[in-house]
């Protein structure tokens, strides 16, 4: 069964848009030089532009977070699972690292908690049926089959996925009862330790730059 993939939502607005059309060119023109030295031009010439220029972008921008809205929707209501993305977690991390405390992992092994109710659990079991039928075609489109087949059904028919759900639910909640994080402490210090080393190489620049 291939699991649901969650869609990657777009960023920086139009600039990002901008930026993302031009990267190649302005890798091309930085060769050799360091990687900052492509965002710094990029925000450069973006500056260039006229509010006529940029308005193409912000329109792309607009699309793909209309897009995005809708594909994430159509994400959930399939059964998949909102994770954070790179951002908010090293957000969260230096967060918990300045306050004091540890970054909450996420364990692996921890019980996975049942989501969508009894049509999460119908979605689960019809799913490769319905990827069969949208073969080639966006995930959007198994969520849509899913969400009509789901809709001709009476309630004597959805019954049986509730019942499953609130299985699931009351097996997750005493899975949870009984559950000891085990969280890789040793390998998140790692993390920790490599990201302080990349934070302190422009610091020993600058001092040696001083001296």
């Amino acid at each position: 069964m291939a699991a649901l993939e969650q869609p990657k939502k777009p960023t920086g607005g139009a600039y990002g848009q901008f930026l993302a059309e031009k990267r190649a060119d302005f890798a091309k023109k930085c060769a050799g030089q360091a990687v900052t030295a492509v965002s710094k031009m990029a925000g450069a010439e973006f500056k260039k532009l006229t509010e006529a220029q940029k308005k193409p972008y912000q329109q792309k921008y607009e699309a793909a977070k209309e897009k995005f809205d809708k594909d994430m929707k159509a994400f959930l209501d399939a059964g998949g699972e909102k994770q954070k993305g790179a951002t908010a977690l090293r957000a969260e991390k230096r967060k918990a690292k300045e306050g004091g405390g540890k970054k909450a992992a996420k364990d692996p092994n921890a019980p996975k908690k049942p989501a969508g109710g009894g049509y999460g659990q119908f979605v689960a079991e019809k799913r490769p049926e319905f990827m069969e039928k949208c073969k080639g075609k966006p995930i959007t489109e198994v969520s849509k089959l899913a969400g009509v087949a789901w809709k001709k059904l009476t309630d004597a028919q959805k019954a049986p996925y509730q019942a499953k759900y609130d299985k699931a639910k009351a097996d997750y909640e005493k899975a949870m009862a009984s559950y000891k994080p085990q969280i890789p402490e040793a390998e998140d210090e790692e993390e920790e330790a490599e990201e302080e080393e990349e934070e302190a190489k422009p610091k020993k620049k600058a001092r040696q730059a001083k001296k």
